[in-house]
């Protein structure tokens, strides 16, 4: 069995995925007709009931020409069972970053000129060194669960040289970018590891999810009140009713009335106390995948001068991917900045520096 050729890009994403899981895990998959497959799974899979060959279909009208065929949605056992093996399977990966322009035209130019610099100052960038910056990219997946569940997934990177959010993640997935190994070996750059990136990705992820379930209790209070209205608009018309029956009907005994308000009332209580509880919002935030993109940049050896020779060195970071120089942390106070002065005493400053310490 071997896969056909077709336009995969027109393709469903879950008939996609299919057949990528089944080409990816050592099986294969062969077309019968458009929408229905003869899938070889692996008989290993921990997560799949079925191994060996496997015809399923993603039309339901297929079914009565296929008997023997399983309908492939999501939440089915066998897609969920393929979903989890993904998963278990692509938890980690390490790839590096190719094609990209290590040599641009023009580079000290470049980067002199994405500086602000204070008066009588000048940046002269002096030696560029290709090394590979690992960038960690993590995948969370929040649940929100009440009285539905909802599932939402987060990629959050970090750049590891730096500790800083990567806002490109975009560019540095695109197709064609990534490979198992890198056109020329390159040295590895100083770096945190990445326990402390996902550190720094979780507190990202934490606060996206805040505010997803900020937005989602809100509309969830308001589903509930609503809800809590309309029951308690229920109950009291019960107890109008037997007020009216006991009104027109014979003479009641009160404790049977006053027995029967009150197994309203706490079957009222009871009704609104489930209504609460399945109400709730409860999230949850776990990290299902990690990938590790060692990235090449030129590590910039540069020196910031000032015409009474007072002059500091330090390093920058010129990134290919987008084509800039990224924001070197200052000297002073660690805050990344492209505006940069220097004291007195010859130490970069930049204006998130206390006043003080710019004038010193």
């Amino acid at each position: 069995m071997s896969g056909r050729i077709s336009v995969v890009d027109e393709l469903p994403p879950l008939e996609r995925f299919v057949r990528d899981y089944a080409e990816s895990a050592g099986g294969a998959w062969d077309e019968v007709e458009p929408q229905v497959y003869d899938l070889l799974l692996p008989q290993d899979a921990p997560h799949i009931d079925a191994g060996g060959v496997v015809r399923v279909t993603f039309d339901p009208e297929a079914i009565p020409d296929h008997p023997g065929a399983q309908l492939a949605t999501l939440g089915a056992p066998l897609v969920d069972g393929m979903l989890a093996d993904a998963m278990s399977r692509g938890s980690f990966a390490e790839l590096f970053a190719i094609g990209l322009n290590l040599y641009p035209h023009k580079l000290a130019d470049r980067v002199a000129s994405s500086f602000t610099l204070g008066p009588n100052l000048s940046l002269d960038p002096r030696r560029a060194r290709a090394m590979h910056f690992p960038q960690a990219l993590f995948w969370f997946e929040a649940s929100f669960v009440s009285d539905q569940k909802e599932q939402e997934l987060l990629c959050v990177a970090i750049d590891l040289h730096y500790g800083r959010q990567v806002r490109h993640t975009d560019r540095l997935l695109a197709p064609g970018l990534l490979a198992q190994a890198p056109v020329e070996p390159l040295p590895e750059v100083s770096h945190q590891g990445a326990r402390r990136g996902y550190l720094l990705a979780r507190q990202r992820a934490a606060k996206t999810v805040a505010a997803l379930a900020n937005a989602r209790r809100r509309e969830l209070e308001t589903r509930v009140q609503k809800q809590a209205s309309r029951m308690q608009r229920y109950y009291d018309q019960l107890r109008a009713e037997l007020e009216d029956q006991t009104r027109r009907g014979p003479a009641q005994d009160p404790d049977k009335r006053a027995a029967r308000l009150n197994a309203l009332a706490r079957e009222e209580q009871l009704r609104l106390a489930e209504l609460q509880s399945k109400a709730a919002l409860r999230v949850k935030l776990r990290l299902i995948a990690v990938l590790l993109v060692r990235q090449p940049k030129l590590l910039i050896t540069a020196a910031l001068a000032a015409k009474d020779r007072r002059s500091a060195n330090f390093e920058l970071v010129w990134d290919p991917l987008t084509e800039t120089v990224e924001a070197p942390p200052c000297p002073a106070c660690g805050q990344p900045s492209y505006a940069l002065s220097m004291d007195r005493t010859g130490t970069v400053t930049c204006p998130a520096c206390p006043p003080s310490q710019r004038r010193r």
